[in-house]
């Protein structure tokens, strides 16, 4: 279109030129030759209008093409963006997505680990009551195997082991608690003293069947250092120097806060001491099973004698 407006203005202009030479050439034929020119000017006036508003409707039409061009541009980028947006809705929607995933799978992996947690501690007390059960059945094939030999080497209900017969006051009476001095009163009664624990096999008899028998409870053996402080002998005066059979912190040799417990007080020279030991079933540690206590407490006792 630009090119048809531009040709048409081209042969208004040789018009123009032609009838402007024409007019030259024949002006001074006619008379009034200045109304004439005047005439001529006007024309060449009315031309130049005609040709500026050829030109200015040209420069519109111009105008509008490059508007439809920059219409059809942004309608592609509003295409293109509505696609983007689609697009970043899907986006948004498949990041709710995996997170909502991932959390599931956080609460998957959180009730595994309590599961686990579970498990193991089942498997720990399982673990315990197996080792339990272990204890008690070597302690019962003991048991059994010493009842088979106690038959007329020991007297009814003293448990025997090698050379010797043990007697656990528990056995006969679980209310019968007796201090330090009246439970080894009973052992002699019994033509038998309070037992000497002088091997590691005899410890293990004795820890063993106090679990079997009164698990958690104490019973006075033949250890003192009533004649001189922090010297423990046993009754066959043969001086203690294991030290692993202690519990941590014992001996620890307490004075005692009770004044009323004055008569016991040949005890010890240097006052109101534990100067008497008892033995324990340790379940940490069955080695570790002794404490010194206050001869004047009251616990069960074991008694030892030659088997005949």
């Amino acid at each position: 279109m630009e090119s048809s407006q531009s040709r048409r203005t081209d042969m208004a202009g040789q018009l123009l030129q032609v009838a402007f030479q024409k007019l030259r050439t024949g002006i001074w034929k006619f008379p009034n030759s200045r109304m004439v020119l005047v005439s001529l000017g006007l024309l060449n006036a009315v031309l130049f209008i005609i040709a500026v508003v050829l030109g200015v409707m040209c420069a519109r039409v111009r105008d509008d093409s490059s508007l439809k061009v920059s219409h059809s541009a942004a309608l592609k980028l509003i295409s293109e963006l509505t696609d983007l947006r689609s697009n970043h809705s899907d986006l948004i929607e498949a990041e709710e997505e995996a997170k909502s995933l991932v959390q599931m799978k956080i609460q998957d992996h959180v009730k595994l680990k309590e599961q686990i947690q579970e498990l193991t501690v089942l498997n720990s007390d399982y673990q315990r009551q197996f080792e339990a059960l272990q204890t008690d059945k070597e302690s019962l094939q003991a048991n059994i195997t010493t009842l088979g030999e106690t038959c007329g080497r020991c007297p009814p209900s003293w448990i025997h082991l090698n050379s010797s017969c043990y007697f656990f006051s528990y056995t006969e009476s679980s209310s019968n608690q007796k201090t330090w001095q009246n439970s080894r009163t009973d052992c002699i009664r019994r033509e038998a003293d309070l037992i000497v624990i002088d091997s590691p096999a005899e410890q293990k008899f004795v820890s063993s069947t106090i679990h079997s028998i009164a698990e958690g409870s104490r019973f006075w053996i033949g250890l003192t250092d009533k004649v001189i402080e922090g010297r423990w002998v046993w009754i066959n005066n043969v001086t203690e120097v294991e030290q692993r059979y202690w519990m941590d912190g014992e001996p620890d040799s307490s004075y005692s806060r009770y004044s009323s417990y004055s008569r016991y007080s040949s005890y010890s020279s240097d006052g109101y001491l534990e100067d008497c030991v008892v033995t324990a079933y340790s379940e940490s540690n069955p080695w570790k099973t002794r404490l010194d206590k206050f001869c004047w407490n009251r616990y069960y006792w074991i008694c030892e004698r030659k088997s005949n």
